[in-house]
Order: structure tokens, then sequence, then C-alpha cells
């Protein structure tokens, strides 16, 4: 079973931070671990590598001490498996605007009888079958999270049937796409946008499910996790190197 649970990270903590790994470079990612952040979402949809990467990747945060989920960059069977029997503590669906979506997302992760991803006991998450065979499918389908990506007007419409659907217990928004989505671009501070996100965060937190979105800097994060926000990720490993090199660069200039 994999080392580490987003699940029990979500039960046990408030406030949780983590980031987002777009450069593909393990050293980032724990540097991440060792200044505090609990979890990164290795970014299949926006970065630009294989699965064997993956794997990489997720061994370097299980090293370092931090919960590595995975972004896929659709609703695909086989690459929602692969995360998951790579040993990632859960994978994130983008784009999910109906609960059609969902229903597919969930049954692409989970074992029979609760969906129908291939079994196999002998994947890094089962310790290469050195893990309980017994238990692994049980505790993959009980522990291993599925993450709603919710970031547009028809995921914004159909929000209160996917939350309510069996299985789903964790969303997440994306406010960029959100933003685009009603009408406005490069402005994910528009009050129709926060006001959405808030909306969503209220009905989901009345359901029992657990939110998360990006924050675009340590004061904007701060303000959604104060709004009931459950986890953020603080901006991305190559923002966040961006924003300290032009900083610096900026500091030196002066």
């Amino acid at each position: 079973m994999m080392q580490q649970s987003f699940k029990k990270l979500l039960e046990n903590e408030k406030r949780i931070v983590g980031m987002f790994v777009n450069t593909a470079c393990p050293e980032f990612l724990e540097i991440a671990a060792y200044t505090g952040y609990k979890f990164v979402i290795i970014d299949n949809e926006h970065g630009c590598w294989d699965g064997e990467t993956n794997s990489h990747l997720i061994r370097a945060a299980d090293a370092a001490g931090i919960v590595p989920l995975v972004r896929v960059s659709q609703i695909d069977e086989t690459e929602i498996k692969k995360a998951l029997d790579s040993g990632a503590s859960g994978v994130m669906i983008p784009g999910v605007s109906s609960v059609a979506d969902a229903e597919l997302a969930l049954k692409y992760s989970k074992f029979a009888p609760v969906g129908m991803r291939g079994a196999c006991p002998y994947v890094r998450a089962n310790q290469f079958s050195a893990g309980d065979k017994t238990k692994y499918f049980d505790e993959c389908n009980k522990e291993q999270v599925v993450i709603m990506l919710v970031e547009g007007k028809e995921g914004l419409a159909a929000f209160d049937d996917i939350i309510a659907l069996e299985g789903v217990n964790c969303v997440f928004f994306g406010p960029c796409d959100l933003a685009v989505s009603l009408g406005h671009p490069g402005q994910d501070d528009h009050p129709e946008v926060i006001a959405a996100i808030k909306d969503m965060t209220a009905r989901a937190r009345a359901k029992g499910v657990y939110t998360g979105m990006l924050g675009f800097d340590g004061k904007n994060s701060r303000y959604w996790l104060d709004q009931g926000i459950d986890y953020i990720c603080a901006l991305s490993d190559g923002g966040l190197f961006f924003e300290i090199c032009q900083k610096t660069l900026k500091e030196i200039n002066e």
C-alpha cells in the first residue's frame, strides 16, 4: 500500500498546504517537503513528461515524507490506473462538468465491486506483492482519493449533483479556468468567480466534502483557507522558483 495517505491528512489536519509539480524536478519536490509542505500534485495535465517520470517523482515524495497526488490529463482508464498503481495517494480529475464525468472517474479509480480498475498486486503501490494481497484492493478503495476538479460553468451548474454522488468526498476548484468559463479571462479575482467558489465551498462543507484550490501567493492562499478551504496549492514549483528569482534580481538591481 502507498506509504502516505492524503485521506488521513484531510481527516487529521487543518489548513493543509501543498503545491503543484510542473517541472518534473524531484529536488524541488524534496525541498517543498523539507520546508513543511504537506502534499504535492504531480501535474500530468500541464507538465511535459511520461509515466516513468511519475514513478520517480512519487518515489522522491515518499522518501522526503510528503504526500504525492497525480493530476491526470483527462478521464482516461489507463492513465488513472498507472498513477494509482505507481503509489500515488490519489488522483485529481480535471474538467469534471457532470455526474457522468464523476461516475466514470470513480469507475476507473476503484476496484470491483465499486469500480472496474484493473487488478494487479505486483505493482509499486503494493510493494511489488510484498504487501498483503488479500487486503490491498480493499485498502486502495478506501484510502486512495479521487479529487474532482471543478473548473467551468457546466461543473458549477452540476455541482450539487456531483457532490451528492456516493464516493465523492473531495473536490478542487480551478479559478483560472473558471474565470475563463464565466467570461472573465485572466481575472481570477473577479467578484463572480470569488462568489462562485465561496458558494461551492459552503455547499461542499454542508455535505461533508473536502475542498481545495489554487492559491496565487501566500496572502491569497491564507485568504481562501480563512474562507473554509481545507487544502490549498500555494502555486507550483516553477512558479515559486520564478518568483524568488524575480525578487532576488530586483533586490540586486535596486
